[in-house]
């Protein structure tokens, strides 16, 4: 495994990912503040999106791997037929999806509840910039496999943040020069995502030179091929949609806008922090791409392995985190407008998932490389059909209301990760089907740790302001990177930390 540019890539992800959450954190409470129960609305159109994505997946999610196959195996000309085909059948797509988008975005008033103090034709609006801003990243995809393919994430990272940028930019304009609508959210992820397009555009140029969109290179049988077996990520997809995509779009049929707005705000950190989590993952990807294209099963392994443990010594902080400091959090953030209370037990349950996953996540890209991917997709649509089924029968014969709607698919969630996908995924790669149970005990004992020195901070510090919050946390945080220092790593890794500290202290 290639430590180097491990460290860059992570680096870089990471800060993209630092400006999309301060970003997301500083938009929601002044949304909400200037347009009450309406932000969640932005949330639907987001679930629309995910629904056509569905069917988008079937044909991008094994893009990248086919084509970055295709490079390190040195065939040019089978890379370039897949990165054409892939092209042209997006365009295809895009147009065909035009038809239902401006079907939803006329006839928006009568599929949600609207509330008084929004205006339809804003919402209107809203789902029209999301729907043009899928559309473009449809046809623009395929130039972001030029980084992926090269390990080169950083790249990937840089558009990211430039785009984030212009949407800061975009954003801060119009909320505060302008009367405030909540279209500007959607016209600003439009100017970002064209600025991204643009990036990855030019990487394609420098790092894949010969790899050009040629009509000449388009062949159905690659998109069939490629088709056939993303087929059954789109049904993961489905899956996860049917586990907590749909929830703000039932709260808002089945209960009002306000229980919508609510579950909304509730998953904004348990998102960033699954976010937060897939891009640790998505560093990886690459590596253990090429590793398996060279046939090194040892070399995927140990980078399997590696990745385990930072996503661990990482994302078992915000967690634990947010459990200790969770309602201190919520009640200095959106506590103006909504129930502190309430927010912080809605997110704990919508964060149950990750208190398990967060040591496995990378074991779903096992699946994408060996092609075995049919399996864990039918048993996580089975997992999602049964979410929304029971959360039905909840809301129907129980008054648990927005807690059904949260905590049904964290159930679910931890469920299919203890009893399914570290057995599937050793079977996959041929080990013990025991291997990555580890990774779970060590993450659970990892979160514990750090919640147990995180807690006195919380009982003896009375925050009342943002400093205190600030100081509580940064000092538990210090404690937190001990403990997973010794608890995570291992005592290579311990020397490897040691060692690069001592370094940049002696210089």
């Amino acid at each position: 495994m290639n430590k180097k540019r491990v460290a860059i890539n992570m680096t870089a992800q990471l800060l993209a990912f630092a400006v999309n959450m301060l970003l997301g954190f500083i938009l929601v409470p002044v949304i909400d503040s200037m347009i009450p129960n309406a932000y969640g609305f932005t949330d639907i159109a987001n679930k629309f999106v995910q629904a056509a994505q569905i069917v988008v997946s079937a044909l991008n999610t094994m893009a990248s791997r086919f084509i970055t196959i295709q490079i390190h195996r040195r065939d040019q000309e089978e890379a370039g037929q897949y990165f054409s085909s892939v092209f042209f059948a997006n365009v295809l797509m895009a147009v065909v999806f035009m038809i239902p988008a401006l079907f939803v975005v006329v006839y928006l008033g009568h599929i949600f509840q609207v509330p008084p103090e929004a205006s339809l034709p804003d919402i209107q609006l809203l789902f029209f910039f999301i729907f043009v801003n899928f559309l473009i990243s449809i046809i623009t995809s395929v130039f972001s496999v030029a980084p992926y393919s090269r390990d080169r994430l950083e790249l990937s990272s840089i558009a990211t943040i430039l785009g984030e940028l212009i949407r800061l930019a975009v954003l801060f304009t119009t909320y505060f020069f302008f009367r405030p609508y909540l279209w500007y959210v959607g016209c600003a992820s439009v100017a970002s995502t064209l600025v991204q397009a643009g990036a990855n555009l030019i990487f394609t140029r420098r790092l894949l030179p010969d790899m050009k969109v040629r009509r000449k290179l388009f062949r159905w049988a690659k998109v069939k091929e490629l088709v056939s077996l993303g087929a059954w990520n789109s049904v993961t997809r489905l899956g996860q949609l049917l586990l907590d995509g749909l929830n703000t779009t039932i709260a808002n049929i089945m209960i009002n806008a306000a229980a919508m707005t609510t579950i909304s705000i509730s998953t904004q950190v348990p998102t960033v922090i699954s976010n937060l989590m897939g891009t640790i993952a998505g560093v990886f990807n690459p590596q253990m791409t090429i590793a398996y294209a060279k046939e090194d099963k040892k070399q995927l392994l140990e980078i399997i392995g590696s990745a385990d443990r930072i996503m661990i010594f990482i994302i078992s902080i915000p967690i634990a985190f947010l459990t200790v400091f969770g309602k201190s959090f919520f009640r200095l953030w959106i506590g103006r407008t909504q129930d502190p209370g309430r927010i912080y037990l809605l997110a704990m349950l919508s964060v149950g998932t990750l208190f398990v996953s967060a040591s496995i996540q990378v074991l779903y890209h096992v699946f994408l490389i060996t092609k075995r991917v049919k399996l864990n997709s039918v048993v996580i649509l089975m997992s999602g059909v049964l979410t929304t089924g029971t959360v039905f029968v909840l809301l129907e014969h129980t008054d648990l209301g927005v807690y059904a709607i949260a905590g049904v698919s964290t159930f679910y969630g931890i469920l299919r990760n203890l009893v399914f996908t570290p057995i599937y995924a050793a079977r996959c790669l041929e080990v013990k089907w025991y291997t990555f149970y580890g990774d779970i005990l060590l993450g659970l004992v990892s979160i514990g740790a750090v919640c147990l020195v995180s807690l006195p901070f919380q009982m003896l510090i009375e925050i009342d302001g943002w400093m205190e919050l600030f100081a509580a946390g940064a000092a538990a945080g210090v404690l937190a990177l001990g403990v997973n220092f010794l608890v995570v790593l291992r005592g290579n890794e311990r020397r490897m930390v040691l060692e690069m500290v001592q370094k940049k202290m002696h210089r």
